[in-house]
């Protein structure tokens, strides 16, 4: 980005002066999604459309030895049938491109992967064809366990062929162990000495932790339409989070030029990051499918191919060292994590390094040394979710942090806040510390608790308080585009080309709008969801949405009024300097009788333009300096952290094990808020998500196969599992980020991460006892008292 725009986006307005930024509008698309009118994919119909179904692999590791559809293809309404020969010969992936559309090397890996694709006239038609499908499997060896998989001699190796693919690092060979030959990423963390830390400290802690892979559980599943249009364009109609990266290798894929290839996404109902990826898996099988029968394809899965074949969240295996003096300073902390990506890796291998920054860039700790490890299983493939892999390794440091702060008997929060890291300091990974408001955060959380009362028992009932902090990264190098056009009355048109999921964004872009030419949100109109129409967007991922697209906007916007400054000065004869632009009138500093209509500029013979609009193309991107692949050091490889506070009163059952999270309070540094309220509702959507990934939700496996594929055996909280509005509080902290667009950084993910240990944290303080493996089920619960004697 050219240094002058850089300086524009620096320049941060007094908030008091700003008249749309940082207030609670309503949204601009709450209205039609209040009377149901709002559209989603499945909203959209085409005469003629097929639907399609996918037959899938009965076993785990497999090699395909014939595939028979011959009764498939005379059985009256089926129409096409793709099989792994029917496939171009290309891996796809978003970062590590390691996923086949089917098995072209006729080898299996999970148990629930595609193996051939039908399109027929009716659903019932498509299903009697899969039963009419013969396929002929030779078993292999599997490997579920990913501690076993990582050993030097597995009892199988899933990718043999794992060095020639090709990965968005540039460093990617140098990830890999050959001598762990289903490790496919291993990330390095290292700053200081470490084992000269372990020699000098006080106290030393050791643990093990774990999280488990759990379902994104969207209220919509995946689903995708696809048809050729009348010349040649490949048009997909899909419920995603990254249309742009999609756009790109579909292309490659099926060799044509990305200007050939459209991907419409409406709004999509629930991502949290498991549709960032699914142009590897579904969207190309839905255009086999139309290219090969002619027509319009549906392909929409059930829930339980929800479970079996869409990406989970990654399981991960965290081991903690943490070494201390007795004054409570941390000396130094070293981890292994452990990241069972299953059968690919497509942007897990991002996750293997992300889930490090969690670590980083809180606490001031001058010796790290982390070696973090992604690994193959043959267990459905893995993807982004909400948090990226930081909730999964705070849930094992901010517990870590506890049980020091024990150890030395210093009060845990005080503990906390000796250790923070500051503005400006350097944090473990060689980045400069900005816009970190924790403290602040804690503060508030801890005084709405009521911080400092002892663990109350009231029957069976034992109640107590807990406290946890985090942060989430938003990562650099990551490109966002949008298109702002002004027509002649002052109406404004923003495009970008990011997806509107439930998050917001439209609305955050509309006020960034607004709030650039001095008018209101119902004079500004935004168009997204269409590759066609709208600039190209990494995807909404990373909570990058406000600060990414924001600057985009924002930058066309600047464009378009120094455009319209320019030929303002031409027409009342001041310096552009002087001209201000407020509700679709022009202003002149110091001269307020000559004001005129925006409008006249549009009809002025002799000015560049006459009657019509103006439009103005920009891109943002930020800085991204490459980590170092052997101390994963950089100055700039985030483009900002946000971070956050929860709080927690917890009641706890000591005759069945049960957990009640009576209260809950949450405080979220954002930067400056541009939407007060929707801010608000995201921290309060976490509390019911981190809720249900701390007490309910497993993705349940045995021998390879899902057994809870279903909302009736998965468990989701429930509106009375997540305390009412009396018994729960969002805070704002506001903590501008001198790059943000009025100073604004992203929260979506962050809400999240620190609820898990906050809970955790409350079970020890109430009752003594730790579970250190994530849920924190009754049963967990009740064998942790057992072994305590309490039961």
């Amino acid at each position: 980005m050219p240094e002058s725009d850089l300086e524009l986006l620096k320049e941060q307005e007094n908030v008091e002066t700003l008249s749309v930024v940082g207030k609670s509008v309503p949204r601009i698309d709450g209205p039609e999604k209040v009377r149901g009118e709002a559209r989603y994919c499945s909203d959209f119909g085409m005469p003629g459309m097929l639907h399609a179904k996918l037959l899938r692999s009965c076993y785990a590791h497999a090699r395909i030895k014939r595939i028979d559809v011959s009764r498939a293809e005379r059985l009256p309404g089926v129409r096409a049938i793709v099989t792994p020969d029917d496939v171009p010969d290309m891996r796809l992936g978003m970062h590590l491109r390691d996923h086949q559309v089917l098995p072209r090397d006729k080898i299996v890996r999970c148990i629930g992967q595609a193996v051939v694709a039908v399109a027929a006239d009716t659903l019932i038609i498509a299903e009697d064809a899969l039963e009419k499908i013969r396929v002929d499997y030779e078993e292999l060896p599997a490997v579920f366990d990913p501690e076993e998989a990582m050993k030097k001699d597995p009892v199988t190796i899933i990718h043999p062929e794992l060095p020639t693919f090709i990965c968005g690092d540039p460093h990617f060979k140098k990830r890999l162990e050959p001598e762990m030959p289903n490790v496919c990423y291993h990330v390095k963390m290292r700053s200081g000495d470490t084992e000269k830390a372990f020699a000098q400290a006080d106290l030393v802690i050791e643990n093990r932790y774990s999280t488990p892979r759990i379902h994104h559980c969207q209220m919509e599943t995946h689903r995708t339409f696809a048809w050729i249009a009348d010349d040649g364009t490949i048009c997909i109609r899909t419920s995603s989070q990254s249309k742009g990266p999609a756009v790109r290798q579909l292309a490659d894929l099926f060799g044509v030029s990305p200007g050939k290839v459209r991907i419409i996404c409406p709004y999509v109902g629930g991502g949290f990051g498991g549709k960032v990826g699914s142009f590897t898996f579904l969207e190309p099988l839905a255009v086999l499918l139309a290219k090969k029968s002619g027509k319009p394809v549906s392909l929409v899965l059930t829930r339980e191919e929800q479970f079996i074949d869409t990406p989970h969240r990654v399981g991960v295996i965290t081991y903690v060292k943490d070494a201390v003096a007795k004054d409570g300073t941390l000396l130094g902390r070293q981890l292994k994590i452990i990241l069972d990506c299953g059968i690919t890796a497509s942007m897990a291998t991002l996750i293997v390094r992300a889930c490090t920054y969690g670590t980083t860039s809180i606490y001031r700790i001058p010796n790290l040394k982390i070696d973090s490890y992604g690994v193959y299983t043959n267990l459905p493939r893995t993807d982004a979710y909400r948090g990226f892999g930081v909730p999964e390794v705070t849930w094992a440091i901010e517990q870590q942090m506890d049980m020091l702060a024990d150890k030395l008997n210093i009060d845990p929060v005080e503990f906390r806040r000796k250790n923070l890291l500051e503005e400006g300091e350097m944090d473990a990974s060689g980045q400069r510390v900005h816009s970190i408001g924790v403290s602040e955060c804690l503060d508030k959380v801890t005084r709405w608790i009521g911080w400092g009362s002892r663990p109350v028992r009231d029957g069976s009932w034992v109640k107590a308080k807990g406290v946890a902090i985090g942060n989430k990264f938003t990562v650099a190098g990551w490109s966002s585009g949008a298109i702002v056009k002004v027509y002649s009355d002052g109406f404004i048109e923003v495009r970008h080309g990011t997806e509107e999921m439930g998050q917001g964004v439209n609305t955050v872009m509309a006020q960034i709008a607004a709030e650039e030419f001095g008018t209101s949100v119902d004079n500004v109109r935004v168009i997204h969801g269409d590759s066609a129409y709208c600039p190209y967007d990494f995807g909404a991922v990373s909570s990058r949405c406000t600060y990414h697209v924001g600057n985009a906007v924002r930058q066309a916007c600047h464009e378009i009024k120094r455009q319209i400054f320019q030929m303002a000065s031409k027409r009342l004869g001041v310096e552009p300097d002087h001209v201000r632009l407020k509700d679709k009138q022009i202003l002149v500093t110091g001269w307020p009788d000559r004001t005129i209509p925006l409008s006249d500029l549009f009809n002025r013979e002799g000015l560049p333009i006459t009657g019509g609009e103006l439009v103005a193309t920009t891109s943002f991107t930020g800085t991204y300096v490459p980590e170092d692949p052997e101390t994963g050091q950089s100055p700039r490889s985030k483009a900002y952290y946000a971070y956050g506070a929860h709080a927690v009163e917890i009641a706890v059952n000591v005759e069945t094990g049960e957990i009640k999270v009576l209260r809950i309070a949450g405080a979220f540094d954002l930067g400056y808020p541009i939407n007060p309220k929707m801010a608000e509702a995201q921290i309060e959507g976490g509390f019911g998500q981190g809720i249900g990934n701390s007490v309910f939700e497993e993705i349940v496996i045995e021998d390879g196969v899902v057994l809870n594929p279903n909302f009736g055996d998965y468990k989701i909280p429930k509106m009375t599992s997540v305390p009412s509005n009396t018994d729960s509080q969002p805070f704002l902290v506001s903590a501008p980020h001198q790059e943000g667009p009025f100073g604004a950084k992203g929260l979506g993910e962050a809400v999240l991460v620190p609820v898990a240990p906050a809970i955790g944290n409350a079970l020890y303080r109430g009752l003594g006892i730790r579970v250190m493996d994530l849920p924190m089920t009754r049963m967990k619960v009740f064998q942790a008292l057992r072994e305590k004697g309490m039961v």
